[in-house]
This record gives structure tokens, sequence and C-alpha cells, in this order.
């Protein structure tokens, strides 16, 4: 694990995305501790990372492309979330022979932006279309993208925007409302003059024990829930419609034991909003999906599998 000083240091000596030279020992390192180094395991695999200008904000990438490849895959982390924690996700795309890429939204992992802090979900939307413009992934691949949670949500504003370049997508555990969304709207309006953040809790969210203790000593994870993410987040239910979006299905993959969303209430919500979608329930499963054990993920993984190679067929 990097401490604060050697963030800083990597994030002083980033180069920017498009930059063709070898990657800064501070990136190389991080890659090594948030095992992102595939050098091993997937030797023909080049690795390019680096930053790109989104609004106001700077993103870190991350990009895999590999000889041969059949397709292309994009990944959007949740919230408090980052490319270092989804090592296991870039690892299934690379075994499936994808082209990988991901990026941390603004305000997480080493892009810029007051951490876990939003003022508008469009900013995530944005970060997404720059995100994509700026990857380099093949255009004549075909494209497949998997959401985790708020990275869903991502997703979804940037379908409501009219751009949808997927063949396939699949939502792992979406936001639309968090669990107890009565009592998070009441805390927002008592606590919103008062505080800019709520102190955040460490739930058990995997049954994977390792991840998280990983994540507790993490020095890239936020200390509280942001208001300002929590004001963003209500301003964006209010104007989303439960209505068709018009860009097709997808898999919605969802814990039956996740108690960070509510889930009962999102799915049929996700479903609405994406017709012919269909849900793949894991009994046993809690709301990190990217960092579930392995016996659970290997679950999803299938249906991934199965979900992306009728997708392109079509």
């Amino acid at each position: 694990m990097l401490n604060a000083g050697e963030l800083q240091q990597l994030r002083e000596a980033l180069p920017p995305f498009g930059d063709d030279a070898f990657p800064p020992a501070p990136l190389v390192a991080f890659c090594r501790a948030y095992h992102l180094d595939f050098s091993a395991h997937f030797p023909e695999a080049a690795y390019r990372g680096g930053y790109i200008d989104s609004g106001e904000h700077r993103l870190m990438l991350h990009r895999w492309l590999q000889p041969a490849a059949r397709g292309n895959l994009f990944l959007v982390h949740g919230y408090f979330d980052h490319s270092g924690l989804f090592d296991k996700l870039v690892a299934y795309g690379l075994s499936r022979g994808y082209n990988v890429l991901i990026f941390d939204l603004p305000g997480h992992g080493l892009s810029s932006g007051e951490p876990a802090a939003i003022d508008d979900f469009g900013e995530y939307a944005l970060a997404i279309e720059d995100a994509l413009a700026a990857g380099g992934l093949p255009a004549n691949l075909p494209l497949y993208a998997i959401g985790q949670s708020t990275g869903c949500a991502a997703l979804t504003e940037y379908a409501r925007r009219g751009s949808w370049p997927f063949a396939g997508v699949a939502y792992l555990a979406p936001l639309v409302r968090p669990a107890h969304w009565t009592l998070v709207r009441l805390g927002i309006f008592l606590m919103a003059p008062f505080t800019e953040g709520v102190a955040r809790k460490f739930n058990r969210n995997t049954s994977d024990g390792a991840f998280l203790e990983f994540v507790r000593s993490d020095p890239l994870q936020a200390s509280q829930v942001s208001l300002r993410w929590l004001v963003a987040l209500k301003r964006w239910l209010g104007g989303l419609s439960r209505k068709e979006l018009g860009v097709g299905p997808l898999l919605l993959v969802q814990g039956r034991q996740d108690s960070t969303v509510d889930w009962r209430y999102n799915v049929p919500f996700v479903l609405d909003l994406f017709a012919g979608s269909e849900v793949c329930y894991l009994p046993r499963a809690g709301h990190q999906l990217a960092n579930e054990s392995a016996d659970i993920r290997e679950v999803y993984y299938a249906a991934l599998d199965q979900w992306f190679q009728r997708r392109s067929l079509r």
C-alpha cells in the first residue's frame, strides 16, 4: 500500500494520457500496490496510464490493449471506489480477450475534485464521454460496459443525454435510491446548512474479508459521505423519469444481501428505463459485487459471458 506522500508524488508525476513514454516509476508502483500490474499474467497487454481534462476536472485513465482483441470493455466504478479497487474486473476483461479502459470518477482515486463530492451528476456523464473519447479503444471492435452502483447512475445519465455506443452493458448493484432513502432525504434537509459531510462507516458490503481489510487501509478512501453529493443525488432523482430511454436492454446483476441500495425499488426502476433487460440475482452477494468472493464472482462472470456473447451476435 502506498502512503499519502507517495500518492502525492504520483499525482505530480502523472503524464498526459496520450504520452507514449514508459509509465513513470510512481505509476508503476501504484499499479503493483493495487494489483493492476498484469505483466505476468497477460504479458502481451500493453498498458498506458495518465490524465485527461474533463470540464473542471482532471481524470485518471488506465488502459490495456491486447493484440487480436475481440472487443473493448469499459468499466465505471462506484461511490468511494477507484480504478485500483477494480483489478478483478480488469482481469476478467483481459482474460476474455478484451481491451480494457477504466477511469477514476471526479472526486475519486487519482482524479481531481473534493473527495467523494460532485455538484451535478451531469459531471459524471461528461467524464464518461471524455474518457471514451480519449481512451483510444479500437473503433472497429464492439464496445461493452460494466458499471458498479454509482457507476451505473453515471451511465444512466450518459444515456439520458443521447449517447449509447455500447454493444452490451451490465449493471452491478445499480444505484437509483440508496437504502433508507426517506431518512437520507430528511438528513439532507436537517444537516446541509450546518455540515459538509457525514462520517463514513465501512460496512461489510462483501463476503471477501481480505478486500474489506484492504479498503479500510486504503489512503485513497474518503472519510465522509459528501452532503454535496447527496444533494446532487436528490436533484438527479427528482429529474429522472421512469420512462424507457430507448437505448436497448442490459444485464442487471443484484445481490439479495445488499443493504447499501434500495434494490427492491431500484431493480424494477432500471427495468423500466432499459426495456428488455434481464436480471441475475445472487442470493448470498452484498453490494460490492466487483469485489465479492471468488465463488460469487464466477457465477455472475458466467452471466456476463453469456450476455455479451448474445449481444455480439445482434
